[in-house]
């Protein structure tokens, strides 16, 4: 999953009748972008304001020309989605003079997007400049997700010119790109602004971002509004039929016999975006719910195994962020001091070592960190300095998203093998670790939208947490390729559970059965945005130990758990199970003849005895 980088050229068209040595600028040229949000819509209104000057007298501009604004589409939207756009961009644009007056225009499709073709109105000499302004409507730089609103805007591509010299006719013409994003006063408080180089503009009922041009080389501004949100989740678990040795009319009285054991990873509670969770409903309820030594929350349930059952689990997480006046930021230690305290923590070496996927101690692996390493002085330095590392050796393969994605790990990763998601976090936390930076793997989902979005496919996201003294685990997405790196708390996304070895599952299932393939068990997995008064009866939500009591690390699994999955889950233990029984009732019967055989012995005696 990647960021959408959008550029924006200004087309020059210069006319030049004679030949001057210029002492200062001959033209001047700007291009005037505004992006304006209002509370409640989905869309941004684009102002495109051009103006064109003569400075040098000696030259003009003729009427006979034209002015193309180029308006790119999403590269990463569906065919049917950047046609709908393109409908909806047409329908709402309007071009206009100095004076309002609606100005004649042309359209042109081309494969990156729609032209607009305007002819010049009149001719621009010293005494007259030239002024065009387009709007237009677009989805394009907005996202909203109920209260919380991202607006990107576009950046300005690596070769920006300034300042363009004609060498032929000696002229120069001077350029300006300058940009604002207006949002009104009744949006969410700002969360999160980048660049960081900015200024603000206070209007009656709007707040003016105004970005220099410099700062938006190959850097998309970003501004996110909003400190909170509330996902809704919902699980189902169609599980198979696997026995159909026991009669399903039998599954009362026999039930026991004939059992499927689920071990299902729920999402769990996380510090660093104060992410809680509460459960609506959870059917069957689950044998057992336990907490694993990394916090991962895991539910056991028993199914039948003789018919098809249903696993269902519905709930709310809720996830915070600061607003951008209140973040505190993240310590930015020094290498000697975290290396001082992680050193003294028994219980954060653990995320140092080597796996199979995070080839750590690898010559090839060793030699890379010591490169990013060199001239690092923080931590927060180093961490971004990996980050553009990662970004720089992985191209993202979006034929291997679609595919069945076999992970690869690190060192094939950074030596060119296709990469997702999964490679991205692999190959950073195995950096990570050979600079001795405390990291493991978090799986989870993420930009997640509302419920009007649940038809979009769902997919598991993998990404870093690195664990920071005096902060706790610091998120990191290093597969978002942009300068705005994603690093700390992010709300639109919720972690599930996290992994400090090969494993990226919890969910384990035990059958006694033939269960040849995962794919047998329909995963229905949803998780989109809702607002609080959505949620029907609050109090009747319930916190996990409110379900069952909660086990921790070494309660999770005990002798008796075992047992219960040999007996039910084993073909061993199920014939075990099955016979047992059945030897118990021989038994008795064995037993019962025994005694009415004696018995009858006894009588025959007393009999004979009688008789003599």
């Amino acid at each position: 999953m990647k960021k959408f980088l959008l550029t924006i050229l200004v087309l020059l068209s210069v006319f030049t009748p004679t030949l001057v040595v210029a002492a200062g600028p001959d033209f001047h040229i700007e291009s005037n972008i505004e992006i304006k949000y209002e509370r409640k819509n989905d869309f941004a209104t684009v102002r495109i304001e051009y103006i064109r000057q003569v400075i040098n007298g000696q030259y003009y501009f003729p009427a006979d020309s034209s002015k193309t604004f180029p308006i790119g589409d999403l590269s990463f939207k569906t065919e049917g989605q950047i046609a709908g756009e393109r409908e909806f961009k047409k329908e709402s644009i309007n071009v206009t003079d100095l004076n309002g007056n609606k100005l004649k225009f042309s359209i042109e499709e081309s494969e990156e997007g729609i032209n607009v073709v305007v002819p010049n109105y009149k001719q621009t000499t010293k005494a007259s400049p030239y002024k065009i302004y387009l709007t237009y409507k677009t989805h394009d730089y907005v996202q909203v997700v109920n209260q919380n609103i991202v607006i990107q805007a576009p950046s300005l591509p690596e070769d920006t010119q300034f300042e363009i010299v004609d060498e032929k006719s000696n002229t120069a013409t001077e350029i300006e790109y300058n940009l604002s994003v207006l949002v009104g006063k009744d949006v969410a408080p700002l969360a999160k602004i980048w660049p960081t180089t900015y200024s603000k503009e206070e209007e009656d009922d709007f707040d003016r971002y105004i970005f220099p041009a410099e700062s938006r080389i190959k850097q998309n501004p970003y501004l996110e509004f909003g400190t909170s949100l509330i996902y809704r989740f919902e699980i189902e678990y169609i599980t198979p039929k696997t026995d159909s040795f026991l009669p399903e009319k039998y599954s009362s009285l026999l039930g026991n016999l004939s059992k499927n054991i689920f071990e299902l990873s729920l999402p769990r509670h996380f510090d660093e975006n104060k992410q809680r969770v509460k459960i609506e409903n959870i059917s069957p309820t689950p044998t057992k719910i336990s907490r694993d030594n990394e916090g991962n929350i895991i539910a056991t349930f028993e199914v039948d195994a003789n018919k098809e059952d249903k696993i269902s689990v519905v709930g709310y997480v809720w996830v915070e962020q600061e607003s951008y006046n209140e973040s505190k930021g993240i310590p930015d230690l020094t290498l000697t001091e975290y290396a001082s305290l992680i050193s003294k923590d028994s219980t954060v070496k653990q995320y140092l070592g080597e796996t199979k996927f995070w080839q750590v101690h690898d010559s090839y692996i060793q030699e890379e960190a010591k490169k990013i390493l060199k001239g690092q002085d923080n931590i927060m330095e180093l961490i971004k300095a990996d980050y553009r590392y990662i970004n720089e050796k992985l191209e993202y393969d979006q034929s291997k998203a679609e595919s069945a994605n076999d992970r690869i790990g690190a060192k094939q990763a950074l030596q060119g093998e296709g990469a997702v998601c999964m490679e991205y976090a692999d190959a950073m936390i195995t950096i990570l670790r050979a600079q001795g930076v405390a990291s493991r793997a978090s799986i989870g989902y993420a930009n997640l939208k509302d419920a009007s979005n649940t038809a979009d496919s769902q997919v598991r996201h993998q990404w870093v947490q690195v664990w920071v003294p005096n902060y706790g685990w610091l998120s990191i997405d290093p597969t978002w390729e942009s300068e705005n790196m994603d690093i700390g708390t992010n709300i639109h996304r919720i972690l599930w559970e996290t992994f400090n070895g090969d494993d990226l599952s919890n969910t384990k299932i035990y059958s006694a059965d033939s269960l040849d393939k995962i794919d047998d068990i329909k995963f229905n997995i949803s998780v989109f945005a809702v607002e609080e008064k959505d949620i029907e009866d609050m109090e009747k939500l319930k916190n996990y130990d409110e379900i069952l009591p909660i086990k921790d690390k070494g309660q999770s699994e005990n002798v008796g758990d075992w047992f219960n999955k040999f007996v039910k889950a084993s073909t061993i233990g199920r014939s075990v199970a099955i016979i047992t029984p059945i030897l118990l009732i021989v038994l008795l019967l064995i037993i019962v003849i025994s005694i009415v055989r004696v018995a009858i012995r006894q009588l025959k005696k007393k009999e004979k005895n009688k008789n003599l």
